[in-house]
């Protein structure tokens, strides 16, 4: 039979005991989140001896600790976040609040005045001195940038705004800053992660999927448009090429893309984001098999095989306490349709 096994560390402390855990993450945001219910009282070992007197938990730690939870099966624990303490409500449970690597980008003054700069240069500036390692997968350069008194967290926002939110920018591990476009490779069939695979079968180690629905491309998708006008006047344009046939014209200015190769690479992967086929919603399975952002998992179907097939994980929330632990996975892009998997875990 299969035990519940914690090991949680805060500051200079272990718990071997919780109430609950709560640790959710996605590949569309780069702050990682956990809450922590801890008993108000506890008792404090010191060289394997249990000290007499119980101590107040909320003031054994303060905020900006570090935080790493481990959670499992049977003593086999697997690290499912790495951050830092934000906030501790002294209730009765103690819940504690906590960040990933995100915490550590708030925390700095930062200003960039450039004519020219790749997104690499300037996610590479914002986590600098941080201890955090920075992943682009795009090259793409931003045109009169100035940014003045900003975070390193600030300066990832205004990336996104100027990619109109095309761009995935998370924490694809506790140190390391992914950056990059997702929708568009997923469409060609390629993995632009290769971070692993999970395996789910509806029915059996599945235990609520009502909130998973098929996904399939708008009748009438529209094309995406997007546009720069430079400062001589001329007008740059890059377009989504697929689903041509369609009658809606979607149009947005970006005027802080260099180029139009850009300008359509982002177009591309707004109508693959709003056009892919794959699932909406989320499935509720066991704390394992492991799964994170980015995972590729398989799902299989006994009433529908035609859907069998690996999707995109797009999100976890995970759950562990008292009555059981839990990982709900947000599903996405269908990678590829096969009748068996390649490959499991």
């Amino acid at each position: 039979m299969f035990q519940l096994s914690s090991d949680i560390t805060i500051g200079n402390f272990h718990f071997s005991g919780v109430h609950e855990v709560k640790i959710k993450r996605s590949i569309h945001s780069y702050v990682d989140t956990a809450t922590i219910k801890l008993p108000a009282k506890a008792q404090v070992s010191k060289n394997g001896k249990i000290l007499s007197q119980s101590v107040i938990t909320g003031k054994q730690f303060t905020d900006g600790d570090p935080v790493t939870i481990k959670l499992g099966y049977s003593g086999l624990l697997i690290e499912e976040f790495k951050g830092f303490v934000t906030s501790r409500d002294l209730d009765i449970p103690l819940q504690v609040t906590c960040e990933g690597y995100s915490y550590k980008l708030k925390r700095n003054n930062l200003s960039v005045i450039a004519e020219n700069i790749t997104i690499a240069d300037l996610l590479q500036y914002a986590t600098a001195r941080q201890d955090i390692t920075v992943i682009c997968d795009v090259d793409i350069t931003l045109v009169n940038v100035e940014l003045s008194s900003l975070t390193g967290a600030g300066i990832i926002d205004s990336i996104l705004k100027e990619t109109d939110g095309n761009l995935c920018i998370f924490f694809i591990a506790p140190t390391v800053l992914w950056c990059g476009l997702v929708y568009t490779p997923y469409a060609k069939g390629n993995d632009v992660f290769n971070m692993g695979q999970s395996r789910y079968r509806l029915g059996y180690n599945v235990l609520k999927d009502n909130s998973l629905k098929q996904r399939v491309p708008q009748d009438d998708p529209g094309i995406w448009i997007y546009t720069k006008k430079k400062t001589n006047g001329t007008l740059l344009t890059g377009q989504s090429t697929d689903m041509s046939g369609a009658s809606k014209r979607n149009t947005q200015t970006l005027n802080r893309i260099a180029d139009e190769k850009t300008l359509a690479a982002l177009a591309q992967e707004h109508q693959y984001r709003d056009n892919y086929t794959g699932y909406e919603g989320s499935i509720n399975a066991f704390l394992q098999p492991y799964c994170s952002p980015g995972f590729q998992a398989w799902i299989s179907d006994d009433k529908y095989p035609e859907r069998n097939g690996f999707y995109l994980v797009e999100g976890t929330e995970v759950t562990f306490g008292t009555s059981g632990a839990r990982r709900k996975i947000d599903a996405g892009p269908l990678l590829m349709n096969t009748a068996t998997p390649t490959t499991s875990q």
